[in-house]
């Protein structure tokens, strides 16, 4: 990979219309239940802002999955990852989910017999394997293969053992402890988004051949249709510029990729101020959740100013962050705003290059 450059594993040439005060409504309020496991938490936010997660499906992530559920997901990913809208139908006697009717129309899914789908029921891990299979190989992902030698192979229906092989093999599905497969687990939400979107990622590499220079090729991320957000996002971006244009310094252009990332370090704020972030890791970690490389980087952060011209007056009169936000190296720039139940405005500058 090379080195000064701004990649993006998981970019897509169709821009995913994210609704970004719902979304980070959805991940920063509510209890424990409401939050994904350590674990999962970092694939489960960027799945949210690639527009893979419907809003139903963003809390109780240690819940099962239903069938219908995984369906739901599982078109996000296919028709994200492709640019295709998936125009094919199989209706269902038990079910009138356009997901679900979408995936019969591809032959992903298939149903339990009798043209039954059984929607609301919970999602089993081999099913989940076999409709994962599936799902990758009508994105054009080359399937690896080695046999499944589970414990439990006898338990994994002949249907499924394939499939199994693929996910084990792919690294997508592993085994749940002393080398038992558990293939009648029911699979969780947040499992299911995170596998979800290993395969994403797979049906971008297939399409686009590997990574996407952002730094060359214009493909935005995201566009948040949050409006007040939005222009806050877009103020900042333009009087930070203004400020270096003064200094007689290039402008920065923004890539909505690191907005996505800036937005989650926003939200972050209202948790802890600071560097350093509410899990304890470096502040720069952000970049390596959306799968961002860099040669230089660098945050301002702002709290409790009420408007983009306050927060970048507060930086121009701080020494270290006008230093930071004027050094010539950086190429591309990326804005996070995050208001709190109060009304609080939190600000986050990332600078990369």
């Amino acid at each position: 990979m090379k080195k000064g450059k701004l990649y993006y594993f998981g970019i897509t040439l169709l821009v995913v219309a994210i609704v970004c005060s719902l979304l980070l409504g959805a991940y920063a309020i509510g209890g424990a239940d409401a939050q994904p496991s350590e674990w999962a938490a970092a694939d489960v936010t960027r799945a949210m802002f690639l527009g893979l997660v419907p809003a139903s499906l963003q809390s109780n992530y240690n819940e099962p999955m239903t069938r219908a559920q995984f369906c739901a997901v599982a078109v996000n990913v296919y028709e994200t990852a492709t640019g295709k809208i998936i125009s094919l139908r199989r209706n269902f006697n038990d079910t009138d989910s356009i997901s679900v009717q979408k995936m019969g129309g591809l032959e992903i899914v298939s149903g339990e017999g009798d043209n039954q789908f059984c929607p609301n029921d919970r999602l089993t891990r081999e099913q989940a394997a076999v409709i994962l299979s599936r799902l990758m190989a009508k994105m054009d992902v080359q399937l690896n293969y080695e046999p499944a030698d589970f414990s439990d192979n006898e338990e994994i229906s002949d249907w499924a053992l394939e499939a199994v092989g693929h996910m084990k093999a792919m690294g997508i599905m592993n085994g749940t402890g002393d080398n038992l497969f558990s293939p009648q687990d029911y699979y969780t939400i947040e499992q299911g988004i995170v596998t979800l979107l290993k395969a994403y990622d797979l049906g971008i590499a297939a399409k686009l051949d590997g990574f996407v220079d952002i730094f060359d090729e214009n493909v935005p991320l995201a566009s948040f249709k949050d409006i007040e957000n939005a222009q806050y996002v877009e103020k900042i971006a333009e009087l930070v510029n203004k400020e270096r244009a003064d200094a007689g310094l290039d402008g920065l252009a923004t890539a909505e990729v690191l907005n996505a990332a800036a937005a989650v370090r926003a939200v972050e704020l209202e948790e802890l101020f600071s560097h350093i972030r509410p899990d304890g890791r470096d502040c720069f970690t952000v970049f390596s959740d959306f799968n961002i490389t860099y040669k230089l980087k660098g945050e301002n952060l702002g709290m409790k100013y009420v408007s983009p011209e306050k927060c970048v007056e507060g930086w121009m009169n701080s020494e270290a962050h006008r230093t930071n936000m004027l050094k010539a190296e950086y190429k591309k720039v990326g804005v996070g705003v995050h208001k709190d139940s109060d009304g609080a405005l939190y600000w986050v500058l990332l600078l990369a290059d």
